[in-house]
């Protein structure tokens, strides 16, 4: 597990929440996130490597988006279902 400082805030606002999550992994730049079943979603904008750090393997910046904005643009940009001809 990688233990990660999590910056979270609104769009255009300083905002900042601050907290540690562990991840199974580390989130890469334009990846969106949730920090549980019913929060809100983050894209993120920024990853700090943090490699001296014992408290740490990195800082993420990441600003909350409407899930439901992205979930239309990407349902959007699908590719169109391939007809079967009778």
């Amino acid at each position: 597990m990688a233990k990660v400082f999590v910056h979270l805030h609104s769009d255009g606002e300083s905002d900042f929440s601050n907290q540690y999550y562990n991840f199974e992994r580390l989130p890469i730049e334009d990846e969106y996130l949730t920090i549980s079943e019913d929060s809100e979603w983050y894209q993120v904008e920024m990853v700090v490597h943090t490699p001296f750090s014992e408290q740490m393997c990195a800082e993420i910046f990441a600003v909350q988006v409407d899930h439901n904005k992205v979930m239309n643009k990407k349902v959007k940009n699908q590719s169109p279902a391939i007809r079967v001809l009778e």
